[in-house]
């Protein structure tokens, strides 16, 4: 008895340890979904709902002060909800009504601080519902949803519509994807699924899926289920058998949790750091990489100034020293050559920087000023006007001529920032993989010339010439001319071009806050002609 007794020791300590505070350690994991920054502050979405009153978060070591947290379904927070519905052939005729079903049955149960997009997709992208939060709207572009679409591209699909993640109105913000699909894809151009996989890694974006099967006993698709891992998203199945309510209440956010938090200014230096997140219950550890950008300064305190000079009645007397002691200074010969090499470069950078000020200015005052022809090929009128002030605030990327320019467009790469055009439209302006075009795209997605922006109406307007690939505007194929607004984006294989801007002639930028469909496009189109 005397020796199980002492071996009944250790067991005891083991469970006083246990109990005593500061004697468990957390080892729950909650999965962060979703993170990113705008300017200081941080925003995190979690699946679990962490404690505000103990909740830490820590950059680097560093703390970061918790502004706000609460439940994803508060009004205190906003909700972006992509579902992409797949239209293809291949989804079975007997899950077409449960998915119409599902899709209103999940806009019926959706929280009110939740906006929906509807995109059916099939070979190419048709939004027929922007973000919106009214049940009425969303109700109608379900029912326009029609199974026809001979292919799939799911990779496109997912691709192409992930949106730009950042807070709205100030509030926090999560944006998600719900993909209904059978996980056939018949992608032979455009987006590759190595693609999407690297864009996800790059990203903290969720994607559920909900994999639709003509068969209840049916596996799960392995192509899904990897978008799922990659994305931190989840994956379920939708077959005949499946409860249609159970699977929105699944598809649902609310068990989401969000928190902001402020960010020690001398962290955003463009490097990845590790974010610690607990709340006593649950702990979790990821990398973000903080962007770079100034924050400005707190404004030392003003110098108070006295109206009367003060002095010291009894003043120090000063200590002249001995001209014999003085010390004599003593040089360090690396200290000087580090001095004559600093100043030496700056002398030659400063000399290299005045050349150029005075050749610019020379240019400029060489240059002979010519008179600009105004030309409009369908109203026919034509003629001069001065130099004015127009000059001076359009700049133009490219080494073309703009006598006579009626329009402006500026194009840029949504994937590269970097690339941008800002190029003159005088009778048209072509487009596609040859050297000749005003826009060259390297990319052997592309044809030689595969389409140009010409004149059209009282605007511009696109027009496909190429043979083998397509041109689509806003997700529509196009196959002649259609007017073109500011903010629509054209793509063509793996490349997408966004308008930001069309000016015209001495006139102002336009401006698309709202975006037409290509639909509506046509149909203008087709008047016009």
């Amino acid at each position: 008895m005397k020796s199980r007794g002492y071996k009944l020791i250790p067991i005891l300590l083991v469970l006083l340890f246990a109990v005593l505070p500061g004697g468990s350690r957390a080892d729950s994991s909650a999965n962060v979904l979703q993170v990113y920054i705008s300017e200081q502050m941080m925003t995190v979405i979690t699946d679990s709902e962490l404690r505000p009153d103990s909740l830490r978060c820590a950059v680097s070591n560093q703390n970061a002060d918790i502004t706000e947290t609460g439940r994803l379904s508060d009004e205190n927070a906003l909700i972006k909800t992509i579902v992409l519905v797949d239209v293809s052939a291949s989804i079975p005729s007997a899950m077409r009504g449960n998915i119409a079903a599902a899709l209103k049955k999940l806009v019926e149960d959706k929280a009110v601080n939740e906006e929906f997009k509807i995109v059916a997709f099939g070979e190419a992208i048709d939004t027929l519902q922007e973000l919106s939060a009214d049940r009425y709207d969303l109700s109608n572009a379900i029912d326009k949803i029609k199974f026809d679409d001979s292919q799939s591209k799911i990779f496109d699909a997912i691709y192409n519509t992930l949106p730009r993640i950042a807070p709205t109105d100030g509030k926090a913000t999560f944006y998600r994807t719900i993909v209904i699909t059978d996980g056939v894809d018949d992608t032979v151009s455009g987006i590759t699924k190595e693609e999407l996989f690297l864009k996800l890694q790059n990203e903290r974006y969720p994607i559920d899926v909900a994999a639709v099967s003509g068969k209840a006993d049916s596996t799960e698709n392995k192509e899904l289920s990897a978008i799922v891992r990659m994305s931190g998203g989840r994956y379920h199945s939708f077959n005949p058998q499946t409860d249609i309510a159970e699977l929105t209440q699944k598809l649902g956010v609310g068990g989401y949790f969000f928190f902001t938090a402020k960010v020690p200014a001398a962290l955003f230096d463009g490097t990845t750091r590790q974010v610690d997140i607990g709340d006593g219950v649950y702990s979790v550890s990821i990398d973000v990489k903080f962007p770079v950008f100034d924050v400005p300064s707190e404004p030392e305190p003003p110098v108070e100034l006295t109206t009367e000079p003060t002095f010291d009645p009894k003043p120090t007397p000063t200590t002249v020293p001995d001209p014999e002691i003085l010390p004599t200074p003593v040089y360090k010969a690396n200290s000087v050559a580090a001095w004559i090499r600093a100043n030496l470069v700056f002398a030659v950078v400063a000399a290299v920087v005045l050349l150029l000020l005075i050749g610019l200015v020379i240019f400029l005052i060489a240059r002979p000023k010519k008179k600009k022809a105004l030309e409009h090929t369908e109203s026919g009128v034509s003629g001069e006007y001065p130099d004015s002030d127009y000059d001076k605030k359009t700049e133009f990327i490219g080494d073309a001529d703009y006598s006579g320019t009626q329009f402006t467009i500026k194009l840029s790469n949504p994937n590269n920032p970097s690339k941008t055009w800002t190029l003159p439209v005088q009778g048209e302006l072509l487009i596609g993989r040859a050297e000749h075009c005003a826009v060259q795209l390297d990319d052997k997605s592309i044809s030689r010339e595969q389409c140009k922006i010409v004149l059209h109406s009282d605007g511009l307007a696109v027009m496909h010439i190429g043979f083998t690939n397509k041109t689509l505007l806003n997700g529509s194929n196009i196959t002649g001319i259609f007017p073109i607004r500011s903010g629509d984006i054209l793509k063509f294989g793996r490349e997408v071009l966004h308008i930001d801007y069309i000016q015209s002639l001495g006139g102002a930028v336009q401006n698309n806050p709202v975006q037409e469909s290509s639909y509506d496009r046509m149909t203008e189109s087709i008047f016009k002609r």
